[in-house]
């Protein structure tokens, strides 16, 4: 028997939710969209990720007509710099500042959580330098706040 390792929810999934969930029913200020790193975790290609991290952020657009929509795309994940992941999660990051959204803005996050070399600032990812710490998680929702105040 073959074992499938669980990999989490992928562009593809929160796609398929957006086509086919009743969202018309909610109605949110602001729509904050991360995703993608189960994508690249998962094997995708930097190129496919960011294809599919703009086809949910062109139809979250059309789900949420009147809502702000924020993009962070991917959150940085590899403890150095010049690791391969953080390599994956910096081409798809250049691919969607590259790309002109109706109305959606991107911001990459990578910054809240590395330090001047670019590596990541001890304490906020667990050892796998994937998953936030609470204290990671207490940066990134600053971050979020900050980005929605700033759209008051």
């Amino acid at each position: 028997m073959r074992v499938r390792r669980h990999i989490g929810r992928r562009t593809q999934h929160l796609l398929w939710r957006l086509r086919n969930y009743d969202y018309n029913v909610c109605r949110p200020g602001c729509v904050v969209i991360a995703v993608g790193i189960n994508n690249l975790i998962g094997g995708d290609t930097p190129d496919d990720t960011s294809e599919g991290i703009i086809r949910v952020a062109e139809e979250a657009e059309k789900v949420f007509p009147d809502s702000r929509i924020i993009l962070l795309g991917v959150y940085p994940a590899g403890k150095e710099k010049r690791s391969a992941i953080r390599t994956k999660c910096d081409s798809v990051h250049r691919q969607l500042g590259a790309h002109n959204f109706a109305r959606t803005l991107y911001v990459d996050p990578t910054a809240w959580f590395t330090d001047r070399n670019g590596d990541m600032c001890d304490g906020l990812y667990s050892g796998d330098s994937v998953h936030f710490t609470p204290e990671g998680y207490r940066v990134a929702a600053e971050h979020i706040l900050r980005l929605l105040r700033s759209g008051e």
